[in-house]
C-alpha cells in the first residue's frame, strides 16, 4: 500500500478531527433539542406557580418544600453527577455487547441508591421543618412563621417520596447515555413539568389564586402535594421504560455484594461531597430569598433561565463527551483527550456566552414576558429581572465547571472537582451572607451575584488543575473561539434590546412583551450566527456537520423501518 504524502496525512487527520467534532456536536444537538422542551416547560412551570400562588409566602412555602426532595437527592446522592459515574463502568460492557453484565451493574447501582435514600428519607422529614424555621428568620413581621412551618410539614410528607423516583431517573439516564441514547433522557422531564402545570391549573380552577398562608384548605394542600409527586412518578416511569428500550431492564439488586458496583460507589464518594455542597448553596440561597414575599419564586424563575442556558450549552456537550473521553482515557490518548475537551468547551461557550449577554441586556423585557397572573406586578417583575442580571455571569462559569467535571470523571478523577467545589461553596456562602444586611429586591441581586462570583472562582480553580494534568498535548486552542463569541454577543446585544423594547410600545404590554422577546431572540441569534459564519468559526461548521449526521441517521432509521 502506498503511503500518503505528509500533507495528505495532515489533511486526513484534520478531516477525521472534524468528523469526530461533528459527531459529538450531533449528540449534543440531540440532547439540546430535547432539553429545550424540558427546560422551556420548566420555565412555564415556575411561571404558572407565580401566576397561581402569586408573590406570597404560601408560594414560597410550596416552592421551597417541593425543592427539598431534589436537594436531598443531589445533596446525599450527588444526583446526576453520581449516576454519571456509572456511564464509564457501563461503556465497557456496552462495547463487549454484554447485556447481562450491564443489567447487573446498573441494577446493583440502583439497589444501593434506593437503600441509601431509604435511610435519608427520615432525615428529610425531620430536618425539613427545621430548615423552614431557619428560612423564616429575618423575613420580618409580615411572615407568619408558625403557619409556614405547619403547612410546610404536611407538604414535605407528601413530597419526600419523590427522592426514590429521582433515584430511578438518575440510573435510567446513565443507562441510556452509556448507549448514546440521549433524546428520551433529556426530554422526559417535560412530562413532570406538564404534570405539575396541570395540577396547578386544577388548583386555580377549584380553589382560586393567591391563597393566604394562614388559611390554606386541606384539599388544596393534598392536591398540590400528591399531584406534584405523581408528576415526578410519571417522569421516573418514562425514564425506566427508556432504559428498558435501550436493552437494560432495571431491577434493584444487592449491589453492595458486587465488586464492580462497589468500585463505582467508592469512586463516587467525592462526588457525593461535591453535589452535597451544591445542594447546600442552593438551599442557603433559597433561605435568603425567603426574606421577601415571592422571593423564592422569583429567584427560582431566574434559576430556571440559568439552568436553561446550561442545559442547552454545557449539559449536552458534557454528556456527549463523557463516553468519548472515557474511551480515550482507556487507550491513553492524551492529545486526543485534550483536543476533544477543547472542542467541547468551545461548543458549550458557543451557546452560553451569547445567552449570558442576552440575560444581561434583556433582563427586564424577559421578566415582563414571563410574569403573568398574580406575578405580573412591578414588585414581581423587578425581582425576576434583578435575579436574571445577577445570575448571568454564572452561566459562563458553570459551563466551564460542568464540562471539566465530566472530563475529570472520564479520567476517573473525582477528587479535583470536589476540591474546586469546596472553593466555590466557601465563596458562595460567605458572599451570599451579605444579603442579610440589605433589604428589598436587593437581597436577590446580592444572592445571585454571590453565586456568579463563586462559580467563576471554582471554574478557574478546576481549569488550572485540569490543564496541569493535560500539559501542552494536542493542537486545539480555545482563546480564538472565545474572542469570536464575545465579539459576536456584544454586537447582537444592542439590536436585540431595541427589538424587545420597541415591540411592546407598539402592541401593548400584555402581548407585545412576549412577541418582543421572541423577536429579540431571533434577531440576536441571526446577528450572532451571521457574524460567526463571516468569521468562519469552526464550531458553526461542527454544528452544521452534526445536523447533517443527524439527518442521515434519521433517514437510515426511516429506511430500516420501511424495509423491515
Amino acid at each position: 500500500m502506498r503511503a500518503l504524502p505528509r500533507d495528505g496525512i495532515a489533511l486526513a487527520s484534520e478531516q477525521e478531527d472534524d468528523e469526530k467534532a461533528a459527531s459529538a456536536a450531533g449528540d449534543s444537538i440531540t440532547v439540546a433539542a430535547w432539553t429545550i422542551v424540558s427546560r422551556v416547560t420548566g420555565v412555564m412551570r415556575f411561571a404558572v406557580i407565580g401566576a397561581v400562588l402569586g408573590p406570597t409566602f404560601f408560594g414560597n412555602t410550596y416552592q421551597f418544600t417541593n425543592s427539598l426532595p431534589n436537594l436531598v437527592y443531589y445533596g446525599f446522592l450527588a444526583g446526576s453527577m453520581f449516576s454519571s459515574l456509572l456511564v464509564p463502568a457501563l461503556v465497557h460492557h456496552v462495547d463487549e455487547g454484554d447485556r447481562r453484565a450491564s443489567e447487573r451493574v446498573a441494577g446493583g447501582f440502583l439497589g444501593v441508591t434506593l437503600l441509601v435514600l431509604l435511610g435519608v428519607a427520615p432525615l428529610g422529614i425531620i430536618l425539613g421543618p427545621l430548615v423552614l424555621r431557619l428560612a423564616t428568620l429575618g423575613a420580618g413581621p409580615q411572615l407568619p412563621g408558625s403557619a409556614q412551618v405547619q403547612v410546610g410539614q404536611l407538604l414535605i410528607l407528601m413530597f419526600i417520596p419523590q427522592i426514590f423516583f429521582y433515584g430511578v431517573v438518575g440510573t435510567s439516564t446513565a443507562v441510556m447515555n452509556s448507549r448514546r441514547r440521549f433524546a428520551l433522557a433529556a426530554g422526559a422531564p417535560a412530562l413532570e413539568n406538564l404534570g405539575t402545570i396541570a395540577v396547578l391549573g386544577a388548583v386555580a380552577v377549584i380553589y382560586g389564586t393567591g391563597t393566604s398562608l394562614s388559611h390554606v384548605p386541606l384539599g388544596e394542600m393534598l392536591l398540590l402535594g400528591l399531584g406534584s409527586t405523581g408528576a415526578v412518578g410519571l417522569h421516573a416511569a418514562t425514564q425506566w421504560w427508556g432504559a428498558r428500550h435501550a436493552g437494560v431492564t432495571l431491577r434493584p439488586r444487592a449491589g453492595w455484594h458486587d465488586p464492580e458496583v462497589r468500585v463505582v460507589i467508592r469512586r463516587a464518594l467525592p462526588s457525593l461531597g461535591q453535589e452535597g455542597l451544591i445542594a447546600l448553596q442552593v438551599l442557603f440561597l433559597l433561605v435568603l430569598a425567603n426574606r421577601l414575599p415571592g422571593g423564592v419564586i422569583a429567584f427560582q424563575i431566574a434559576l430556571n433561565f440559568y439552568y436553561l442556558a446550561i442545559a442547552l450549552g454545557a449539559t449536552p456537550v458534557a454528556l456527549a463527551l463523557l463516553p468519548r473521553l472515557a474511551r480515550m482515557h482507556l487507550i491513553s490518548d492524551l492529545a486526543g483527550f485534550r483536543d476533544t475537551l477543547v472542542r467541547g468547551l468551545a461548543l458549550g461557550f458557543f451557546i452560553t456566552i451569547p445567552a449570558a449577554v442576552g440575560y444581561l441586556c434583556l433582563a427586564m423585557p424577559l421578566a415582563r414576558a414571563i410574569s403573568f397572573g398574580r406575578m405580573d406586578s412591578y414588585q414581581g417583575v423587578s425581582m425576576v429581572a434583578l435575579s436574571l442580571v445577577a445570575l448571568a455571569g454564572a452561566v459562563v462559569g458553570q459551563t466551564m465547571f460542568m464540562i471539566l467535571t465530566y472530563a475529570s470523571y472520564a479520567r476517573k478523577d473525582t477528587r479535583s472537582p470536589l476540591i474546586s467545589m469546596v472553593v466555590q461553596a466557601v465563596s458562595c456562602l460567605g458572599l451570599a451572607s451579605l444579603a442579610l444586611f440589605v433589604q428589598g429586591p436587593t437581597v436577590l441581586l446580592v444572592v445571585g451575584l454571590a453565586l456568579s462570583v463563586s462559580v467563576a472562582l471554582g471554574a478557574a480553580h478546576l481549569t488550572v488543575r485540569m490543564w496541569r494534568t493535560l500539559g501542552h498535548q494536542g493542537t486545539q486552542r480555545l482563546t480564538p473561539s472565545l474572542l469570536r463569541f464575545v465579539g459576536g454577543a456584544m454586537v447582537m446585544a444592542g439590536p436585540a434590546w431595541l427589538v424587545a423594547t420597541a415591540i411592546p410600545a407598539w402592541l401593548g404590554h400584555s402581548l407585545g412583551s412576549r412577541i418582543g422577546i421572541f423577536a429579540a431572540v431571533l434577531v440576536g441569534a441571526a446577528i450572532f450566527l451571521a457574524l460567526q459564519a463571516g468569521w468562519k468559526t469552526p464550531e458553526l461548521g461542527w454544528l452544521v456537520g452534526g445536523l447533517n449526521q443527524l439527518r442521515m441517521k434519521n433517514r437510515r432509521v426511516v429506511a430500516e423501518a420501511f424495509h423491515g
